[in-house]
């Protein structure tokens, strides 16, 4: 799988057209990267990492062009064992497995579910084509990097469950799923 560049590691200041030294290279901090980040409108740069339950299972991620959403369908509560999953889809190009082989069951004509052969947690899926990475945010490092924006399956919600977030519901799969 190709590897993302990420942000650049570092700032070059210069001036146009004057008679002054360059100006050396700075290296910006986190901090910055962050700001400048968020100021751009890509809050989504960051590379993340994520992992199973025991550790044998850990991943890479760039979001750049995740579609973060909630799953309410039948086989992903199956699967998580809870009431909801909450999912970010990437471009198979933007995720990457860095330690361990994830076992892989064909759960459906539209998905191969991955998870940890040690501890048997359920880490990522995939497409039968492998074109997307279907991530459990679960699983992420940082739970809280990415926040879903819709709510997909609505139909199948279970119905003592309540949420008051306000995202939009689609019944089957979000618009950007299909």
């Amino acid at each position: 799988m190709a590897r993302t560049a990420g942000v650049k590691k570092t700032v070059t200041k210069t001036k146009a057209k004057t008679a002054r030294k360059p100006v050396a290279k700075k290296v910006a901090t986190k901090k910055t990267a962050a700001r400048k980040t968020a100021a751009a409108g890509w809050q989504k740069l960051q590379v993340l990492a994520g992992g199973c339950l025991c550790g044998e299972i850990r991943y890479r991620l760039t979001p750049l062009a995740a579609d973060v959403d909630f799953c309410h369908c039948d086989m992903c509560r199956r699967w998580s064992g809870a009431p909801v999953s909450a999912w970010a889809q990437v471009p198979v190009s933007q995720f990457r497995l860095t330690k361990g082989t994830a076992t892989p069951y064909v759960s459906s004509k539209t998905g191969i579910r991955y998870f940890c052969p040690t501890c048997g947690a359920s880490v990522f899926m995939t497409d039968p084509d492998g074109t997307s990475v279907g991530i459990m945010l679960g699983t992420l490092d940082d739970a809280n990097a990415l926040r879903p924006s819709a709510h997909g399956w609505w139909s199948d919600r279970l119905s003592w469950l309540r949420l008051g977030d306000k995202l939009p519901h689609w019944p089957k799969d979000p618009p950007y799923d299909v």
